[in-house]
């Protein structure tokens, strides 16, 4: 059968990715911590902190020990996915270990993968540009884009066998590691330039000729 990346194998099928997850928004209303934040207490997920199928934590807010305790619903757990719903469309995470117990912000949905479904398989599909482009012509809005939980309900979702769902993810897992080593190698080098330029410029420190 042909599916949103094209036909599928045999054994491979196509179906709604609410019936492989539970979907859920961030919180909204009342219940949002739209200023609650504190330099202590529970990390809160925003679009911002999302990159690579990654959580950042470099520049994180968080909520106190209150506040968390009134979002008990909206904590994370370890294989759950967040994604944007405003904004930057297509943008998702998979939750690791560490990130287990915080909580994600109204921007996001938390996707809770079922049995039927590798988590780190499915971060990946969601990473793909057929997906990106379907969202993008499910969304509305001119000026600030979003997607409902409805219509996220609906999106096609390829689902191979588990066992070639788990060699997918791990493949593509490897992956991203080895593009953030090669990227904090990059970053490393450049602050030793950085670093080294300024004494090298003042003559204080010789460079033999062979030096790269």
């Amino acid at each position: 059968m042909d599916s949103l990346t094209g036909h599928l194998a045999a054994g491979w099928s196509e179906l709604r990715l609410d019936e492989v997850c539970q979907i859920q928004p961030g919180p909204s209303g009342a219940s949002a911590p739209s200023r609650e934040f504190s330099t202590q207490g529970t990390p809160l997920v925003r679009p911002g902190d999302i990159a690579d199928r990654r959580v950042s934590d470099t520049d994180l807010v968080r909520v106190t020990d209150t506040v968390a305790e009134r979002l008990h619903r909206y904590r994370l757990r370890e294989g759950d996915i967040v994604g944007t719903r405003t904004g930057t469309l297509g943008k998702f995470a998979r939750i690791d270990r560490e990130q287990h117990h915080w909580l994600y912000s109204t921007q996001l949905f938390r996707l809770r993968p079922s049995s039927r479904i590798d988590a780190e398989y499915l971060v990946h599909y969601l990473g793909l540009p057929v997906v990106g482009d379907w969202i993008d012509r499910h969304s509305s809005g001119s000026t600030v884009r979003s997607i409902t939980v409805n219509t996220l309900r609906s999106l096609p979702t390829v689902v191979p066998p588990l066992e070639d769902q788990r060699a997918i993810g791990s493949s593509l897992r490897a992956l991203d590691d080895k593009a953030g080593l090669h990227a904090e190698i990059s970053r490393t080098a450049s602050e030793l330039h950085d670093a080294l330029a300024p004494v090298l410029f003042s003559g204080r420190v010789s460079v033999s000729a062979e030096a790269p």
